[in-house]
């Protein structure tokens, strides 16, 4: 058994590696994190990127863990619900979240929170962040980290945070601790930008998560503190491949999405200039190698994004990896093992999950069919408050075990679809009949982020 050995080193400054910088560091390490960017507080390193993010309990909770809530409650847009666009109707129509005050998510910039944490994690006096130096290999004979401008240094044990194409799973793998592979989507994303109004304020409802939903792709939007929204438009690469000219790309919106089209004047140049990405699923069975290096993140776990759980999950990883070693922190190849064991399960259960709500979103909104069973279980869960939760908010304002969520979400699809399939069933028996829910985790407060 071994204990956590310097030099230790975090691979990656995102929100992941940020965060678990922070954890090392309140439990006594001095951490030095590598990122291959420059830092995002003093350079625009994401233009055409600025992916808004889909902040959950399951990220609050961490903040609330390492003190930074506060700032970034005041970075944040609370949104109540879904705010559906519907094809040849003029007039959107609110999908609420939930019933209770509580049940928002919060649009915030990945690039602001961000920041939060590296403030946050330079300001422990443990963590030391080095931008510019991008991870090239892990040599596990050695213990060496090679850099792309030919630099290496030593390090005693490897966290990698260094996102779907990590080099330290690589290693990992090369060192036959690890398999991996990414299932792909035949779908691709591109993100454009609504611009305020002319007195900069939101041209849209800012409280809500826009979607238009158009059977086979969809568009979507999240509000920004500048009165601007980020959006996102989803579509299988054979659309893409055919919007080649700007002809083209304003034919599209203006059949597709008229009303978004009418307030985007750019919106043939940003189409242009933006780039396209690909949407995938990463699987990978053996996340560390002995006591030496782990992944975690995306590096372990990158699912497609319609669930909203990539960065909540990442961040929950760091917070439960971070538990175990604080457990048995004289056995570290045994903390790997058993954060691993704990964490796959809900790791394979979002991945599942966020796929089965692209289809929800993009189509299932505007089913008749969802409408009903959402609206059934929104009346289920006033009925029986510590029986029955929506699948989606147990996903989204709880922190019960993702595994656990998608068990529990798919025995109450059994018992809603029976109800609608047969008037006469006693639902509310059956409702009582399921084992109670999990309490709040103590530290998800409903108030941790302003809902107002």
């Amino acid at each position: 058994m071994s204990a956590l050995r310097p030099p230790i080193v975090v691979a990656g400054a995102g929100p992941a590696g940020s965060l678990l910088s922070i954890y090392l560091a309140r439990q006594g390490h001095d951490v030095t994190v590598y990122e291959g960017r420059a830092d995002l507080r003093t350079t625009d390193v994401d233009a055409g990127r600025s992916i808004n993010l889909a902040l959950a309990t399951r990220g609050i909770v961490p903040l609330v863990d390492v003190g930074a809530i506060e700032r970034v409650d005041e970075i944040t847009i609370p949104m109540r619900g879904r705010m559906i666009h519907a094809e040849n109707d003029p007039t959107p129509e609110l999908q609420p979240y939930g019933s209770q005050p509580h049940e928002v998510i919060h649009s915030v910039s990945r690039r602001d929170l961000n920041a939060i944490l590296l403030d946050t994690a330079e300001a422990t006096g443990r963590v030391r962040i080095e931008f510019g130096r991008r991870l090239e290999a892990v040599d596990f004979d050695t213990s060496t980290l090679t850099f792309q401008d030919g630099s290496s240094e030593p390090f005693g044990v490897v966290f990698g945070c260094d996102g779907a194409g990590s080099p330290v799973r690589k290693a990992i793998e090369v060192a036959g601790s690890c398999t991996a592979r990414t299932e792909w989507l035949d779908h691709d994303y591109k993100e454009l930008t609504l611009p305020p109004d002319g007195d900069g304020s939101h041209r849209l409802d800012p409280h809500a998560l826009h979607i238009w939903p158009r059977g086979e792709l969809m568009l979507i939007a999240l509000a920004n503190p500048t009165g601007d929204f980020t959006v996102t438009l989803f579509a299988p690469k054979a659309v893409f491949a055919d919007l080649i000219d700007a002809d083209a790309v304003e034919a599209f919106f203006t059949d597709e999405f008229p009303d978004f089209a009418a307030l985007v004047p750019d919106l043939t140049d940003q189409f242009a200039h933006n780039p396209t990405g690909p949407l995938g699923t990463l699987h990978v069975d053996g996340w560390s190698h002995r006591d030496q290096a782990i992944v975690l993140g995306d590096a372990a776990h990158a699912i497609v994004p319609f669930h909203g759980q990539g960065m909540n999950a990442a961040m929950e990883s760091a917070r439960s990896l971070a538990a175990h070693l604080a457990a048995t922190p004289d056995d570290l190849a045994g903390a790997f093992q058993r954060y691993e064991t704990s964490r796959k399960p809900d790791a394979d259960a979002i991945a599942r999950m966020a796929l089965d709500n692209y289809i929800e979103m993009r189509a299932g909104v505007v089913d008749p069919d969802y409408v009903a069973r959402r609206a059934l279980a929104l009346e289920l869960e006033r009925r029986h408050p510590t029986h029955l939760s929506p699948r989606y908010n147990m996903v989204m304002f709880s922190t019960m075990p993702y595994a656990e969520a998608h068990r529990r979400a798919a025995r109450q699809s059994e018992i809603i679809g029976d109800a609608l399939a047969d008037p006469g069933v006693d639902i509310d028996s059956l409702v009582r009949g399921l084992p109670p829910l999990p309490p709040l985790d103590a530290l998800a407060d409903p108030e941790a982020l302003s809902v107002s």
